[in-house]
């Protein structure tokens, strides 16, 4: 039961940063804008997709966040990631017309909404990554 609490305050807590960093323009999202981020060292971390169907992709993403020691957090689906950053669909709060998968974001920089203890909270998660 706590991991199940742990996990969803973890997923809460990302989803939250990682929505605040959009609507700041602080995030990356896609192939490309990921990589450019990761190399011009202006991401603090990334998040990556489990399912995404492309293994190529993840490797490279992996690979230069490994180059650029940048920690990856990792999500199960990409549909979720999708959800968080507006691409999918809703036609109400609960029903979804379309489903769009993310593969991956990368985050610049925190928000202002962003509490200190929700910056201290994913500051060191990301160090345990």
């Amino acid at each position: 039961m706590a991991e199940v609490e742990q996990l969803s305050e973890e997923l809460t807590t990302l989803k939250r940063v990682v929505q605040t960093s959009l609507h700041r323009g602080q995030l990356s999202k896609g192939v490309h804008e990921v990589c450019k981020a990761i190399e011009s060292k202006q991401a603090k971390f990334i998040v990556l997709a489990d399912d995404c169907s492309e293994e190529t992709y993840k490797k490279l993403v992996v690979a230069l966040a490994k180059q650029f020691q940048i920690p990856v957090w990792r999500v199960e689906k990409g549909a979720l990631l999708g959800e968080w950053i507006g691409i999918s669909k809703f036609l109400t709060k609960t029903k979804k017309i379309k489903s769009r998968k993310c593969s991956s974001v990368a985050v610049k920089d925190f928000a202002i909404e962003v509490s200190e203890a929700e910056k201290q909270f994913i500051e060191d998660k990301i160090k345990g990554l």
